[in-house]
């Protein structure tokens, strides 16, 4: 699916248009079509951290045209280290897709608002304990 970035990505503005697509059951990519070339790693963060919420402000809310029956997925971006357990979730800066009219925007979110968001969260940290010792 082709998205159009409703408002630029820090270190990437010149980008419009983006590629998402599935990786597998957890990761998916999105990759730029214009611009730089380059691809994002992005994970549902629900899957790890179902606690994960945050307000939209309204200035995305009106780029991305969101109402309140609109369709709209989250995603964090991952910084893939040689493991999973090393790798890094962006938790501060959550990418928002409107599934209806395919838009999408990355949030950039207050850390006073939100302490327990970091930019280079450890994965493992979120990994069940049991899931880790399996062999």
């Amino acid at each position: 699916m082709t998205l159009e970035v409703k408002c630029p990505i820090l270190g990437f503005e010149e980008t419009k248009k983006m590629e998402f697509s599935t990786i597998d059951e957890v990761f998916l990519r999105l990759k730029s079509l214009d611009g730089k070339d380059f691809s994002f790693v992005l994970i549902n963060p629900f899957l790890i951290r179902p606690d994960y919420d945050f307000d939209i402000p309204a200035y995305y809310q009106e780029l991305l045209s969101l109402t309140p029956n609109s369709n709209y997925v989250v995603y964090n971006i991952v910084a893939l280290a040689e493991t999973i357990e090393e790798s890094t979730v962006n938790f501060l800066a959550p990418i928002i897709i409107n599934k209806d009219n395919n838009f999408m925007v990355q949030v950039i979110l207050d850390t006073v608002n939100y302490p327990d968001f970091f930019q280079a969260d450890k994965i493992s940290k979120y990994m069940n304990k049991k899931d880790t010792d399996k062999k």
